[in-house]
């Protein structure tokens, strides 16, 4: 049993114009403990709006979520259940998830509280150790969050969520608003926490470069639904699934060299009316008479991966469908 179950979850909102829209239409998951998850996809997909019913922030209009075995149930006003707490979430932005009129000691000691009560001399003690491990100074819990940068504030963030004793963190585009060498070094943080405490992770990012060097295991979302999972190794050298080859093939090369990128041709559809069929065939350049006529189911493959594509049967080799049309050699 993995630590986090997402299944065939729905989220839906209601939307004045077209009354209820599903930003997540039956999306699967699961995280085990020491284990990093990648959730990508552009943005609109639905991947934050899985994040929150993961966490309960969200109650979902379908499917079931389970942490360690238990139901997670929406938040609500009374305190959570003490088997829940271990299952925490880390925002894009950190400034604002915490408290500026207060510093950052007593933030780190409040979560600590809400999981087991210690002396006020453990809980200093045990601030000090949390920011170290987050790589910040001691000295940090005397300071405000406005005191810190970008990243700093981010490490306060997460260092928050370790001071409730977590096994699984939903991090929600936690490096988005990073410059590139904050967010070099907040995913190696990331890592790091992950195979020494042996933190399950679920890293949703649009970044797929980041995605690709920090995480295990990858899942592709597009439009409200999973349409490839796989180890990101495989994955990334042979994308199953259309949309992922157009996302991988849309990453610049560092040198400059090989393949110029180009953008994916068109825009996410409306999710209040979505394509018929495979909602990803209007930008598909392998569709075919099948696609707008039926959704692909989300189908396991001979090597262990999944992907929802017509151009793959159920239980076959992995075959990859030809190089994405529009990329181009650089000279």
């Amino acid at each position: 049993m993995s630590a986090l179950e997402l299944e065939d979850i729905v989220v839906e909102y209601d939307r004045r114009d077209s009354g209820r829209v599903r930003a997540v239409a039956g999306a699967s998951l699961s995280v085990d403990r020491g284990q990093i998850v990648g959730l990508v996809g552009e943005s609109g997909c639905g991947k934050s709006s899985l994040a929150r019913a993961a966490v309960g922030l969200v109650k979902p209009a379908g499917g079931t979520v389970r942490f360690d075995g238990r139901n997670v149930t929406p938040l609500s006003r009374r305190a959570r259940p003490r088997e829940l707490v271990r299952l925490q979430l880390v925002f894009q932005n950190p400034y604002s998830s915490l408290n500026p009129r207060r510093k950052v000691g007593s933030q780190l000691a409040d979560a600590m509280v809400a999981v087991d009560p210690v002396t006020r001399r453990g809980r200093a003690a045990r601030v000090r150790e949390l920011c170290e491990l987050v790589g910040l100074a001691p000295a940090a819990a005397e300071r405000y969050p406005h005191e810190f940068s970008g990243g700093q504030r981010q490490r306060i963030a997460i260092a928050r969520t370790l001071a409730a004793d977590p096994t699984v963190l939903v991090l929600d585009e936690p490096l988005a608003s990073l410059d590139a060498s904050a967010q070099a070094q907040l995913a190696n943080l990331l890592v790091g926490l992950s195979r020494d405490l042996g933190l399950g992770l679920l890293l949703i990012s649009h970044d797929l470069a980041i995605v690709r060097h920090v995480a295990d295991v990858v899942s592709v979302m597009y439009l409200g639904v999973i349409v490839e999972q796989g180890e990101t190794r495989p994955l990334w050298e042979l994308p199953l699934h259309p949309y992922s080859e157009a996302l991988i093939g849309a990453v610049p090369h560092p040198d400059g060299r090989g393949f110029l990128p180009e953008a994916l041709p068109g825009e996410v559809p409306d999710p209040g009316r979505p394509p018929s069929g495979c909602r990803f065939h209007p930008r598909c350049p392998y569709a075919f008479d099948r696609c707008p006529q039926e959704e692909p189911p989300l189908v396991p493959l001979a090597d262990g991966r999944l992907a929802a594509c017509w151009l793959q049967p159920a239980g076959a080799s992995p075959a990859p469908p030809a190089r994405l049309a529009t990329a181009r050699r650089v000279d």
